[in-house]
């Protein structure tokens, strides 16, 4: 749990801000009025779109803050076009849509036109004040003032490293222009969230967005890491070190590197025993790629694979292993860093700007595909209790700040109502 202390700092911080203050009022008295029953259409009318998502961790993202909608409005009425994903992870939370307020879209607007026009009949026929997008882009032109959730790094701070991790492949025609797509999609919103001040940076910079329009509300891990943390130990004397990258395989995640970073860590400290740990389907191509390098390099036993691992067993994994390994070259504020932090291992990861904003003072970064720099970061871990615990205790420190679940739900409120504030329609949207 959160200590008293770090709590308070939170909340302090937070509640700063006079706007937060009024809208987390309005969040309580919802919480009060909330009951199995259907809330009234009242306040202010919202047509949530999160008709896009189908898998990773904005499915996860999206559940948490549908189950915050429906629990706690915070004076919003709600309609909800969802995929059919996100409505199954949903109902695993044990939350109860309201039918007559919800439309399940199938297949995505981003691949089916008759989708786009299903969403964009379902918004003619609720009237919203707000179009809110989760995670973009929607793919639609709304007619009501559109606020866009933004996670697509390839769009706003991809970099000539990132494209290098894709190798000489067709994917490196494709991914540019797919990107541009995404972006000129992402343009037609009137405002918009993001998770990282490097993807604003991005949004302002590659697709002139104006930067009153863009707020910042950073991710954060479920509740059920924060709701029993831990500090792992520190390894002692000769037993295994297990590092740990909890990651499906893309290209941009750069996973080919920790064969070689095992081979190095064999040679130089050959008293001890480095297991890295993937969490990779058994069948998966990115899986067989890893497996032979390992094997060419003769660290086969140094990589062991636990396979798919369902979101309710991440705190169990993290408890057993030592350090969190992450080596991508594009990320957004990925969930790996405050679940690491929550659990209590020390984070490894590049020296990149999307990984400073996430961590800050709380990892031990490495030069991005750099087998000697990543193997240098984890042996001065392990050969420095006093790092180790310096790590683990700024982690903390960091995780203490980030917004728990409800207060999230404030933020994204906040931003609705700043947009009908601002009095904008979706004319207006930036061309």
């Amino acid at each position: 749990m959160h200590s008293e202390g770090s709590v308070q700092r939170r909340k302090k911080k937070l509640q700063g801000d006079e706007r937060y203050r009024r809208i987390a009022a309005g969040s309580e008295e919802g919480m009060k009025a909330s009951s199995a029953e259907p809330r009234r259409e009242r306040g202010l009318r919202v047509l949530l779109n999160a008709t896009t998502l189908v898998k990773g961790g904005a499915l996860q993202a999206a559940a948490s803050f549908v189950r915050a909608a429906i629990l706690n409005s915070g004076g919003v009425a709600w309609w909800f076009a969802l995929s059919p994903a996100l409505r199954e992870q949903v109902e695993g939370l044990g939350v109860i849509l309201p039918e007559s307020r919800l439309r399940v879209i199938s297949p995505t607007p981003a691949r089916s036109k008759q989708a786009r026009r299903e969403l964009f009949g379902m918004e003619r026929e609720v009237q919203p004040q707000v179009v809110f997008t989760f995670f973009g882009p929607a793919y639609v032109r709304f007619r009501a003032p559109h606020l866009c959730g933004v996670a697509v790094p390839w769009v706003t701070h991809s970099t000539w490293l990132a494209y290098w991790g894709l190798g000489v492949t067709l994917d490196l025609v494709i991914m540019p222009l797919e990107m541009l797509y995404k972006g000129l999609w992402f343009k037609k919103a009137n405002g918009w969230v993001v998770e990282a001040p490097c993807a604003k940076a991005g949004l302002i910079k590659r697709l002139r967005l104006p930067e009153e329009r863009i707020c910042i509300i950073p991710n954060n891990c479920g509740e059920h890491y924060l709701g029993r943390q831990q500090s792992v130990r520190f390894p002692e004397g000769s037993g295994v070190v297990r590092v740990l990258t909890l990651s499906a395989y893309y290209l941009h995640k750069n996973l080919e590197i920790i064969p070689r970073v095992a081979r190095i860590l064999a040679d130089r400290c050959p008293s001890r025993r480095f297991e890295f740990v993937v969490t990779l389907p058994y069948h998966d191509k990115g899986w067989a790629r890893i497996r032979r390098a390992a094997r060419a390099l003769g660290v086969e036993h140094g990589v062991v694979n636990e396979g798919t691992v369902p979101v309710s067993a991440g705190p169990d994994l993290y408890d057993r292993c030592h350090i969190c390994f992450l080596p991508s070259l594009l990320e957004t504020f990925s969930a790996n860093y405050p679940e690491a932090m929550a659990r209590g291992l020390p984070i490894v990861t590049t020296d990149l700007p999307f990984a400073h904003d996430a961590c800050r003072d709380a990892a031990c970064y490495f030069i991005a595909k750099n087998a000697r720099s990543a193997a240098d970061a984890i042996i001065r871990l392990v050969e420095d209790e006093g790092v180790w615990q310096g790590l683990v205790a700024r982690g903390r420190r960091v995780l203490s700040e980030l917004p728990r679940p409800e207060e999230k739900y404030a933020l994204y409120i906040e931003a609705i109502r700043g947009l009908v504030a601002s009095g904008d329609r979706a004319g207006a949207a930036v061309r």
